[in-house]
């Protein structure tokens, strides 16, 4: 499906609701890599997929895809399900897979949407998925989602450098949850300082 229908679909969405991408030099052309992103709204998978221009696996909460027609369509253009609030081992089997046939996976490591726009701390489940699969991680920060509206989008997707867990340079028995904090502050440098929330007083350089 989505090698059917992305390229028309995507010249529609990009019309409708007016994109920018900044940093699409640092997005890895082939192989695995995993998305981290922050969490406004259920804009933001397509948002990522849209402006990237290539097709990134994103989990969703299972309750989406009970939904009559939702649900075949995320599964469609490569979606699958995960149970929040629980360990999903079917889920994390998915993500790994996911990478080993060399496919983006997108993740959303706060693991629900932020409404007041701030960044949530990061829960510690990507840390696993990050050392067990070894693959790079390219940390995205996206704003403007909530407010989109047809032909009034100032919806911005903003890429940063790939890294390797070594990159973060913590002690060898660091926690999954100091890793995944890790992670998330390289997301955090990504955002305007009004949206860093949990992370605001750990990252001082400006974009």
């Amino acid at each position: 499906m989505w090698q059917l229908l992305f390229r028309p679909v995507r010249a529609v969405a990009l019309v409708l609701y007016p994109m920018r991408l900044a940093g699409r030099g640092y997005i890895p052309r082939r192989g695995a890599y995993i998305v981290v992103a922050n969490h406004l709204d259920w804009k933001d998978p397509p948002a990522i997929e849209l402006t990237f221009g290539v097709a990134i696996r994103f989990m969703a909460k299972t309750e989406a895809f009970r939904i009559f027609f939702l649900g075949g369509l995320m599964r469609g253009i490569g979606c699958f399900p995960v149970r929040r609030g629980e360990g999903d081992r079917r889920a994390v089997v998915t993500c790994l897979q996911v990478l080993r046939a060399s496919n983006p996976l997108g993740f959303f490591p706060e693991g629900t949407r932020s409404r007041d726009r701030k960044l949530r701390r990061a829960q510690p489940g990507i840390a696993f998925r990050a050392r067990k699969s070894g693959a790079p991680i390219l940390p995205v920060g996206v704003t403007g989602t909530p407010d989109a509206k047809l032909w009034r989008s100032s919806i911005q997707v903003t890429v940063g450098e790939p890294f390797q867990l070594g990159a973060l340079g913590l002690a060898a028995d660091a926690s999954d949850q100091e890793i995944a904090d890790g992670i998330m502050r390289r997301t955090a440098e990504l955002l305007p300082l009004e949206m860093r929330g949990y992370y605001a007083g750990e990252v001082q350089k400006p974009l």
